[in-house]
């Protein structure tokens, strides 16, 4: 699928993956239009394109902000949701249950009335139960429950991947659904406690906590992917004309533990690491089998090595926040 001179619609566009998103299509010389209400994205993620695109502000939770958003769009990339860390999102679940349905009907009621060319919807890795292999494929998602620690938000996922579905037979417009696992970058905006794993663990070592305290037991493993490439991967696939499901993620995992201590060894910082069994950790090991993707994306295997999107997550501190500890 050629992107370059289509009109493209971006919910949350001004969000972490989202804003990545943006700069990839406008490269590829797509119309790009922004939807956002600014609640967690930032206009300053769009800085290096924004004389070339439109924003079109608005809170996409209203079925006419909605409307107004998805107005002449010939392909949709919907990334506008409410994410959060561990902290939060197993402490919320019906609020964030609550609030994504909001935005799923109302994108979802637009589309039936107009359908787009095609449409991509990001979910998210939530939506695979605890008791799952370790290295997920791309499985079906209404056996048993999704991830506990974010089960609101799980089964929100859920529903907007069924409804889409629903949506996308009934009117025979092409549907790609992504499920990314663990995103993170330096485009993120700091929400205090509410914040996800990465920017929380940035922030205390160069805050200079001692000790850094490490939600669960610390062995519980992760794969960690940069929101440059989960978005690069995100357009590849669309231009790919690729129709279903994939994941967007690698193998590769790090324990909380190791993510710490790379995070320490980049800062030049030392500090004592302490695990607290009583708070939550997830799944014991969430790992993405990347095999369809990269059938899919070959540009895969050029993706950011973790260390090189921590060192940029070090920088991200001292923007977000001013000042560093002194060593």
């Amino acid at each position: 699928m050629r992107l370059m001179g289509k009109n493209v619609v971006v919910t949350g566009g001004a969000g972490l993956i989202g804003s990545y998103l943006v700069d990839c299509l406008v490269e590829r010389g797509a119309r790009v239009v922004v939807a956002d209400d600014f609640s967690k994205g930032r206009r300053n993620n769009l800085a290096g394109v924004i004389d070339r695109i439109t924003i079109r502000e608005g809170d996409l939770e209203q079925a006419a902000a909605m409307a107004r958003a998805l107005d002449g769009a010939e392909i949709v990339f919907h990334l506008a949701s409410r994410a959060y860390g561990i902290g939060y999102s197993s402490q919320n679940h019906l609020a964030l249950l609550a609030h994504n349905e909001r935005i799923t009907n109302n994108l979802l009621d637009a589309l039936a009335a107009r359908p787009a060319g095609h449409l991509l919807v990001c979910s998210s890795s939530c939506v695979y139960p605890d008791d799952g292999p370790d290295t997920v494929a791309e499985l079906p998602v209404f056996c048993g429950e999704p991830e506990q620690a974010n089960w609101g938000y799980g089964w929100a996922k859920r529903l907007l991947e069924q409804k889409a579905a629903l949506v996308a037979q009934a009117t025979a417009m092409p549907l790609t659904i992504v499920r990314p696992f663990n995103i993170y970058g330096e485009r993120y905006r700091w929400i205090d406690a509410a914040s996800q794993a990465i920017p929380m663990l940035v922030k205390k070592v160069m805050d200079g906590d001692d000790p850094v305290v490490v939600w669960g037991s610390g062995t519980q493993r992760r794969n960690y992917m940069h929101a440059a490439d989960c978005a690069a991967a995100i357009a590849a696939v669309v231009e790919a004309g690729f129709v279903g499901t994939v994941n967007i993620g690698t193998e590769d995992t790090v324990s909380m533990l190791g993510l710490i201590e790379m995070i320490c060894r980049l800062a030049g910082r030392r500090a004592r690491i302490v695990t607290d069994p009583s708070r939550p950790e997830g799944r014991r090991i969430k790992s993405c089998d990347a095999t369809l993707l990269r059938k899919v994306y070959p540009g895969l295997e050029a993706c950011m090595p973790l260390e090189q999107g921590l060192s940029r997550m070090i920088d991200w501190h001292a923007a977000e926040f001013g000042t560093v500890a002194s060593g």
